[in-house]
């Protein structure tokens, strides 16, 4: 565990310095990367409005605001000073509280990049906060969650949380797969949902 902490804290050394020599701050990781280069770009290339959420702010994400300029895009992040790095459409709060900020089935889009295991620890947390993405999606709405596959981050397994067992696995299409694992030290993985229509018995 030492490791990846000395490696966090020269990251974010080296966030610093770029911030401090007026540079935008980015992560040079290839799950960053694939993030950036493929995932987002799809969504942000949409020809129809999207309304998206995107889960946690840092430095190294205050530019995605840049990229969905043409689409209704919103930031939330329980740690209020990290609201500097989120959009004008910015909620101070953790995904869980969610319905209390956005009414139901407003969204398109959220993206949950490096929560899960990173602040969103607790099981009943978890359930909650994608209990709330499931609420808070329209019909065929999408969800991303990137998370670490690596101990203590995977203490709560995505395959073991009900509430994403509410959406449907979707192939998310540049990758050719639902499930999309990144080389690396931190074993992330980019995991990508449906949220499904409702479907209505007749007699």
């Amino acid at each position: 565990m030492i490791v990846p902490a000395v490696q966090g804290i020269l990251r974010w050394a080296k966030l610093n310095g770029r911030r401090a020599l007026g540079l935008r701050a980015q992560l040079d990781s290839e799950d960053r990367r694939v993030l950036e280069q493929i995932i987002l770009p799809v969504y942000a290339a949409r020809a129809t409005p999207q309304r998206v959420l995107f889960v946690g702010c840092a430095p190294y994400t205050q530019h995605y605001g840049e990229l969905f300029a043409a689409h209704e895009y919103w930031t939330i992040d329980p740690v209020a000073s990290m609201q500097r790095y989120g959009s004008r459409r910015h909620i101070v709060d953790g995904l869980h509280h969610l319905g209390s900020h956005i009414q139901p089935e407003y969204f398109n889009v959220i993206v949950c990049n490096g929560v899960l295991g990173w602040g969103l620890n607790a099981p009943e947390q978890v359930e909650a906060a994608f209990g709330a993405c499931h609420r808070h999606l329209q019909a065929e709405g999408e969800l991303i969650v990137g998370w670490n596959d690596v101990a203590p981050r995977n203490n709560v397994s995505p395959d073991n949380v009900a509430a994403l067992r509410l959406f449907r696995a979707a192939i998310f299409q540049p990758l050719g797969t639902f499930r999309y694992p990144v080389a690396g030290a931190n074993r992330h993985v980019f995991d990508f949902y449906v949220k499904e229509k409702k479907s209505y018995k007749t007699d």
